[in-house]
């Protein structure tokens, strides 16, 4: 509903552009610390080194040098191996204000993205599976009509260290493959860029017959 209220704003002639401005301004006021405490708070965990950032928030750093105005949610990814080591940082999150809000979950049953929130952000976690030579990741349209499956993939790395937003964290060493592999020609802005259409990372869609998406009482 809010990116549904931002395009319509968007259109409005003068005074459009200038509250989406505005707007880009409030949330960043708290993305940044909200980000910071994340770092913080993993750090200390077993997750501490076992997870690293893509898409949106890859894409900002390697651009603009800083985050996508108008990128409201922050993506992270970790191997499958790793995700009971984030489920057991959970009490920690909660207690820095991270509520655990969603668990995706593709056709074939495996949870493929955990979902975080703090102030109006989402921090998602995506679930990367190697598959030969590549690494597999599914997004997911919105009930109530838009149910599918997206299955993408982008090569397999190493991870390195990098500097962002005053903290240290991980991505994969060729960024520029990924990005590319994902966005194209990902040097040119792209506000409108649609992750169910626009994804060259994208390998098949089909329907997703599994939108349950609550997260698990036990794993709170």
């Amino acid at each position: 509903m809010r990116s549904i209220a931002l395009r319509y704003v968007a259109r409005v002639p003068i005074l459009g552009p200038l509250l989406i401005h505005r707007w880009d301004q409030s949330f960043a006021h708290h993305f940044v610390p909200d980000l910071q405490d994340l770092h913080d708070v993993l750090a200390r965990t077993e997750m501490d080194g076992h997870y690293w950032m893509w898409a949106g928030m890859l894409l900002g750093w390697a651009r603009e040098g800083d985050l996508l105005a108008h990128d409201r949610d922050a993506d992270f990814a970790l191997l499958p191996r790793d995700v009971p080591l984030l489920l057991r940082a959970v009490p920690a999150l909660r207690h820095a204000g991270f509520e655990p809000v969603m668990q995706f979950r593709n056709n074939e049953g495996q949870v493929t993205e955990l979902v975080f929130r703090r102030h109006d952000t989402k921090f998602e976690f995506f679930v990367f599976e190697p598959v030969d030579g590549m690494l597999r990741y599914f997004v997911y349209g919105w009930p109530p009509d838009n149910l599918v499956e997206v299955e993408s993939r982008v090569p397999d790395q190493d991870l390195t260290p990098f500097d962002f937003l005053g903290r240290t964290w991980l991505r994969h060493t060729d960024f520029e493959l990924e990005l590319t592999c994902m966005y194209g020609d990902w040097r040119t802005p792209r506000r409108e860029w649609n992750y169910l259409q626009d994804d060259l990372a994208m390998v098949s869609i089909r329907e997703w017959i599994n939108p349950d998406s609550s997260w698990p009482i036990e794993n709170n």
